[in-house]
């Protein structure tokens, strides 16, 4: 089983979509889910126009020629200068802890630098211990915790 990551393309649309799905509803497991869902609003259906923006970073990876994950990253100018946001990232259940993260994770770093970026930002859920855990093997740690009440009745 050999581990492959690539640029995300056109041909990965419909496995871009489904598997954006499945996160998606995974992001109802961790506190904070449902806000985080509403706020990083789904790219489907339009994934083909996402994959054609200069502005975002789109990486597939998996094993032989089965995409099993997949992460965006988007381009931001901040006070620092240029950043990148990891905004989604995720392997389908049955393909952790083969790698797949970790390469997705390692090809946006390479891509950020190859760009001159000065800072890779992560988003990660309260909980989620798996997606914690695969930023911090790769060097990115946490520099900022936001608190939070839902102040409506």
């Amino acid at each position: 089983m050999q581990v492959f990551v690539r640029r995300g393309s056109e041909l990965d649309c419909e496995i871009l979509e489904l598997l954006e799905s499945e996160g998606r509803t995974s992001l109802d497991e961790f506190r904070g889910g449902g806000r985080l869902a509403k706020e990083i609003v789904a790219v489907a259906p339009n994934w083909s126009a996402v994959l054609n923006n200069k502005s975002v970073g789109i990486f597939v990876a998996g094993i032989d020629q089965t995409v099993m994950g997949y992460l965006l990253a988007r381009l931001s100018t901040t006070v620092i200068g240029e950043t990148a946001t990891i905004e989604q990232v995720f392997v389908t259940k049955d393909a952790r802890n083969l790698g797949i993260g970790d390469a997705l994770i390692s090809a946006t770093v390479d891509w950020a630098k190859g760009l001159k970026i000065v800072a890779l930002d992560a988003l990660a859920l309260p909980g989620d211990r798996e997606t914690k855990n695969l930023y911090e093997r790769a060097g990115l740690v946490a520099r900022l915790i936001t608190v939070t009440t839902d102040l409506r009745d």
